[in-house]
């Protein structure tokens, strides 16, 4: 008996770590989307008052975001070598969300002061909306996830007794 308990223990721990992993996955888009938001909100607000060149909003940029680090240093490199394509690595994003992010990156620093804050505008909105989509994904589907994955884990420890 002691041991189909534990069975049902085992299989519900398994469902509910998994569940727990896919809410990360939630909440790590949800951190990227509030980060970029963040980093847009920043370069208009120096391109505006302070006339910092890109490069060096970024480098100074401050994100708990491993990803959003990563492209940072990315697009570093390619514009610290003025030349070359530009390569941001994908990560956990989206195809849809990586092609915008990479238009982004793309989009920074070739244009004069107003036209840059124009196309960040622009980018604001697109990225506040991917945000506010994330942000209910995560709020709605990362703590359903937990509980599904222990009611399955659950569920098939029940079968096993």
């Amino acid at each position: 008996m002691t041991g189909k308990l534990l069975m049902v223990l085992i299989c519900a721990t398994v469902g509910a770590a998994t569940g727990y992993l896919v809410m990360r996955a939630y909440k790590r888009n949800k951190t990227y989307m509030e980060s970029v938001c963040a980093m847009i909100a920043e370069l208009k607000r120096n391109i505006s008052y302070r006339r910092d060149s890109v490069l060096d909003i970024l480098n100074g940029f401050e994100t708990e975001c491993v990803q959003l680090k990563k492209n940072i240093a990315e697009y570093s490199v390619y514009a610290e070598e003025k030349g070359g394509r530009l390569e941001i690595s994908r990560g956990f994003l989206s195809a849809s969300d990586h092609a915008k992010v990479k238009e982004l990156f793309g989009s920074l620093g070739v244009f004069d002061g107003k036209s840059q804050l124009d196309a960040l505008d622009t980018f604001a909105v697109e990225f506040d909306a991917l945000k506010r989509s994330a942000v209910e994904k995560s709020d709605k589907y990362g703590v359903l996830a937990v509980k599904l994955g222990f009611l399955f884990g659950l569920g098939v420890g029940v079968l096993f007794l």
